[in-house]
C-alpha cells in the first residue's frame, strides 16, 4: 500500500491551500492507498483561530480530517483517510509528527502543544503513540533528544524548504530510530513527493502504527 505520511488541509492548517476535497482526489489521481492528515497542532494556529477553549479547539483541528474522512465514505471512493498529528510544542520551535492518536485521545488530553517533549512522548508512549520528528535539519530546527523520540522523518519532499534530509537519515540511522518520510503537503507543487509503501495492508492509524515498528515498509525518497 502507498501512503502519504505528512499533509495538511486548508481547512485547519492556516499556511495550507488545498481543501480537504480536492487532497483526496489528487492523492486518489496518484494512485495513493492511503493518506495520514497531520495538520498543524499549535498555539499559532489556535490564536490565528480566535479559539480560546480547548475542547473548541480540538474540534476544529479535527475539522479537516472530518471533511476528507466523510468525502471519501459519500464517495465510496477506495483510499484510506487516517488521523495524524504535526505538533510544534510552546518549548522550541521543533514539529513533531504523531502516529497512532484518534480522536478520544485528544478530547481527553486538551492542548498538548504545552507539555515538554519529554512529557509528551511519556504519554504518547503510554497510549501506543509514536512520536517523530518532523525534519529535524530544517534551518529553523533542533535535531531533539533521541531518549525522547520514536522515529524521524529522514526525506520530506516539500520543495519550498531544504530539509536536509540527507543529514536526517545518517542522524536516524545512526540511534535506530524509526524513519519515515512524506510530501509535507501543503499547495499542488507538494503533491506526491514522499511517503511510504508497506508490505501489508492495513485498515486503522492503529495498525500502520504496528507496521512501522516493525519496519515492514520501505520509504519514498522522491
Amino acid at each position: 500500500m502507498k501512503v502519504e505520511m505528512h499533509t495538511h488541509t486548508s481547512e485547519t492548517s492556516p499556511c495550507a491551500k488545498i481543501s480537504a476535497k480536492k487532497l483526496v482526489n489528487m492523492y486518489k489521481n496518484k494512485g495513493y492507498d492511503a493518506v495520514v492528515i497531520t495538520d498543524h497542532y499549535s498555539k499559532w494556529v489556535m490564536e490565528h483561530n480566535h479559539i480560546i477553549e480547548p475542547e473548541e479547539f480540538t474540534k476544529f483541528f479535527l475539522g479537516g480530517y472530518h471533511k476528507a474522512y466523510k468525502y471519501v465514505q459519500d464517495n465510496g471512493f477506495d483510499i484510506k483517510i487516517l488521523l495524524g498529528v504535526e505538533v510544534t510544542l510552546l518549548e522550541g520551535p521543533n514539529d513533531y509528527l504523531l502516529y497512532g492518536i484518534d480522536e478520544e485521545f485528544l478530547y481527553q488530553n486538551p492542548l498538548l502543544f504545552k507539555m515538554s517533549l519529554k512529557k509528551l512522548y511519556k504519554l504518547c508512549y503510554k497510549n501506543n503513540i509514536l512520536l517523530v520528528q518532523a525534519h529535524p535539519y530544517r534551518a529553523y530546527c533542533i535535531p531533539a533528544d533521541t531518549h525522547f523520540l520514536d522515529g524521524a522523518e529522514v526525506y520530506n519532499g516539500n520543495p519550498r524548504h531544504n530539509s536536509n534530509n540527507n543529514k536526517t537519515y545518517k542522524w536516524a540511522k545512526e540511534n535506530g530510530l524509526i524513519m519515515t518520510s512524506g510530501s509535507d503537503f501543503h499547495q499542488e507543487e507538494d503533491l506526491a513527493k514522499g511517503g511510504i509503501i508497506t508490505q501489508s495492508s492495513f485498515d486503522s492509524i492503529h495498525q500502520l502504527t504496528e507496521i512501522l515498528k516493525n519496519s515492514n515498509y520501505s520509504i519514498i525518497t522522491s
